[in-house]
């Protein structure tokens, strides 16, 4: 596998890039779910303008709201596992938080001064529940998380041990400095 991360320092600022993990068997799978998903959805949406009682129609409200949910979640970690990247920038007095898939992104900005901890990332999770929420078509499988005002703040997504290792010892050494 190749490596995922990049690192870049200078005397001002470090700046980690994280890509996706991306499996191509399951990328592919994931691709035909989509598309199966997909036609269920639209079959079940060609339904509702045929003449069915009320209940009907709110049968298939209810269910046109959970597809589009999921058709979303899985489009989204679909495109994640593409295109997706994390960036971890630290300068003398602040820390940005980015994720990104293509050219977009969400930047969450911190105050280095109000950082703690940070500290690989283990969830208590029961093993089924912690199974599920780390499947290949979540995107929440966090492996790092510092303390901000009191707030637990996860980051570093589908890292191995040795990944989450590498990127402690970098953000740690880079801080004490």
């Amino acid at each position: 596998m190749f490596d995922r991360i990049s690192i870049k320092k200078n005397d001002a600022a470090l700046e980690i890039e994280i890509k996706a993990l991306k499996d191509n068997k399951k990328q592919q799978l994931l691709l035909v779910w989509i598309a199966l998903f997909s036609l269920c959805g639209l079959a079940i949406f060609s339904q509702f303008f045929y003449d069915y009682d009320k209940s009907s129609k709110v049968f298939f409200a209810v269910y046109l709201a959970f597809w589009f949910f999921f058709e979303f979640k899985v489009i989204y970690a679909y495109r994640w596992r593409n295109i997706g990247k994390e960036k971890i920038i630290i300068d003398s007095k602040k820390l940005l938080l980015t994720k990104e898939i293509g050219k977009r992104g969400v930047t969450q900005t911190y105050d280095l001064e109000k950082i703690k901890d940070f500290k690989a990332f283990d969830t208590p999770d029961p093993t089924f529940i912690k199974m599920i929420n780390t499947s290949y078509w979540n995107i929440n499988k966090y492996n790092l998380v510092f303390t901000y005002e009191d707030i637990k703040v996860p980051f570093g997504i589908d890292l191995d041990a040795n990944q989450t290792k590498k990127i402690l010892h970098e953000i740690k050494s880079f801080i004490k400095k």
